[in-house]
């Protein structure tokens, strides 16, 4: 027998999915981010986060059909360049549970952002040390520069 193929569904998050974009993301930072010695999470912060993304900017959703589960999201919102009134859409962080990524839905994700930015620059900071920088290359993103932490 071959291999099935997963079907998933991006949409926009709402309200209603607070709670298990809330569960995904505390997966992702005990399991993924488990090497990288971060502070442990606060829940009303993360729920702050989560909230405030919905409000000022846009979450997509990522579900796998075939479970019903969540299995990855990307929050984004409209900004500007710290020194100029010329307007960024910055993606405040994009993640998909490791059994289901694949450059083909990340693409997709990118893709979706790309379908809301109005032509502006989409920046990204990649602060969890995952070393997945061929990936964004691949999708036209230029390295602008490192994120730095002094431990």
């Amino acid at each position: 027998m071959g291999k099935s193929v997963t079907s998933f569904h991006l949409y926009q998050g709402e309200k209603k999915d607070v709670t298990d974009l809330y569960n995904l993301l505390v997966e992702y930072k005990e399991i993924d981010l488990a090497d990288c010695d971060y502070p442990e999470i606060d829940k009303d912060k993360l729920l702050f986060f989560i909230n405030s993304i919905q409000q000022k900017g846009k979450i997509i959703c990522v579900k796998n059909l075939d479970t019903n589960e969540l299995v990855g999201t990307c929050m984004f919102n409209k900004s500007e360049y710290w020194f100029s009134k010329t307007k960024i859409m910055i993606i405040q962080m994009i993640y998909i549970k490791q059994a289901h990524r694949s450059f083909k839905l990340v693409k997709q994700i990118i893709d979706s952002v790309k379908n809301v930015s109005e032509d502006m620059p989409i920046v990204l900071s990649i602060t969890s040390g995952l070393g997945i920088d061929p990936v964004f290359y691949k999708l036209g993103f230029e390295n602008m520069g490192s994120n730095w932490r002094l431990l």
